[in-house]
């Protein structure tokens, strides 16, 4: 090359620069790509869309045994971060064994919850987990180990603490508004009832038989597994609202009263369940828990709530389940003490007894429009990614919560009283309700 041309050329190198895309440089509030977490979704439940919309992330990676909804995501982040860099998977293994992700956002059916959770933190990956945590609690326990062991940051997908009602009805708890704390109610969706339903052809597109994944082998039908929540209420895969939604309340029932470790719970519980059908998880219940320190969480469903369905159960017989809470119990968190009650929901609504004590914690904390509370939990978790401190939902906290929905689910399914030694994660004198604390896995899955 004649030095004449390498000196033209050496000048248009120079020009280039000037034409990069202000969002790689960072300008204009952007975050350039090499700042960014890269992340990405194994199961593209719930919430998935909002951890690939966070300014800090870059969605490298989604998964899901649905082509339909693969598919459909990367369409989404491509669009999203103006490129095509997202690859689309199957198989979660595949996408965890990936050296350039960091993180990963998993919103899979509970019942894969604690495998994809433990192999990713083996990898060494960052996790948020949709709720709850894990479908036993067996489970549970191993993903609290898995996350200790490799130093991975993990939030909960139990946004509701990042939510200021419930934040401010905490603050009323703590800073003794109420008195002395003696219950917690609990209002959440009824269950749902199915009819027998026929074998049918597996959709193409569909890996069938990764989605069973552990569960046992069951034949298809599309109200198993892809009907709106339809797995829900079936106990190979999660047990009802109870656990699959209702875990929410029993973490906003532990944040309100402080995270308290309590030695012993004695579980009561009452319940109707489906005679027949595919489903097979409660329709209506009520569960209390008597906590060692005092404190009685009771949780049933509100058969008020736009939620819960008609489930053609009897009113007098729903009426003996739920007792003197019978239509009294609605959806939210209530705290109740001696001097007073605070009861915490969604969208900002919170309810106080005496009145003048909502004024007090708007005085405190003044209320903020939180258009997306999962965004903000999401930010949490990325925060902290990056700083390596504590989220709002660790792991531990995690865990507790969904173990009060798990054990509460067995002393349904058994019908009768329970003693649960909190400390020892075991029940007292009941072999029966111990062997339910974990489930066989189906070949090859194991944890």
């Amino acid at each position: 090359m004649r030095r004449r041309d390498f000196l033209r050329r050496a000048a248009a190198a120079v020009v280039l620069p000037r034409f990069v895309p202000g969002d790689v440089l960072g300008r204009d509030g952007a975050t350039p790509p090499s700042d960014q977490i890269p992340i990405a979704a194994i199961g593209l439940g719930f919430a998935w869309n909002v951890a690939a919309e966070n300014p800090h992330t870059r969605m490298l990676a989604v998964c899901d045994v649905q082509r339909w909804r693969r598919d459909g995501a990367k369409k989404y982040v491509d669009r999203l971060q103006g490129n095509s860099d997202c690859k689309t998977y199957v198989d979660f293994r595949d996408v965890i064994a990936r050296d350039d992700v960091d993180a990963v956002y998993i919103a899979t059916p509970d019942h894969w919850h604690a495998l994809v959770a433990v192999a990713a933190a083996r990898a060494g990956k960052n996790i948020y987990c949709q709720k709850p945590l894990s479908h036993t609690v067996a489970e549970g326990r191993a993903v609290v180990e898995a996350v200790r062991r490799y130093g991975v940051v993990f939030q909960h997908g139990t946004q509701q603490r990042s939510e200021w009602a419930f934040r401010a009805a905490r603050r009323l708890v703590h800073g003794g508004y109420l008195g002395k704390l003696h219950t917690i109610r609990l209002g959440m969706a009824s269950g749902r009832a199915c009819p027998p339903q026929p074998t049918q052809p597996v959709p193409e597109g569909f890996d069938y038989d990764l989605w069973l994944g552990p569960a046992p082998w069951a034949p298809y039908t599309f109200n198993r597994c892809l009907g709106p929540h339809a797995w829900y209420f079936i106990t190979d895969y999660s047990a009802g609202y109870f656990t699959g939604w209702g875990v929410h309340h029993f973490d906003s029932a532990r944040h309100g009263h402080g995270d308290v470790e309590v030695d012993s719970i004695h579980v009561r519980s009452k319940s109707i369940f489906p005679s027949d059908g595919l489903y097979n998880t409660a329709l209506h219940f009520r569960v209390d828990y008597e906590l060692s320190d005092g404190v009685t969480i009771i949780a049933s469903d509100d058969i008020k709530s736009g939620w819960s369905n008609k489930t053609g159960i009897p009113e007098s017989r729903i009426r003996e389940v739920h007792g003197d809470l019978f239509g009294r119990n609605p959806f939210g968190v209530r705290f109740v003490g001696t001097e007073g009650s605070v009861t915490a929901w969604r969208a900002g609504v919170l309810e106080t007894t005496p009145r003048r004590l909502r004024r007090i914690v708007e005085h405190d904390e003044p209320r903020v429009a939180l258009e997306n509370v999962t965004a903000d939990h999401v930010q949490n978790w990325v925060d902290c990614v990056r700083s390596r401190g504590q989220t709002r939902a660790p792991v531990e906290v995690a865990h507790r919560s969904t173990t009060l929905a798990n054990i509460g689910a067995i002393s349904m399914m058994l019908d009768r009283s329970l003693h649960w030694d909190a400390q020892a994660e075991r029940f007292v004198g009941d072999d029966e309700a111990n062997r339910l604390l974990s489930y066989p896995m189906r070949a090859p899955w194991t944890l």
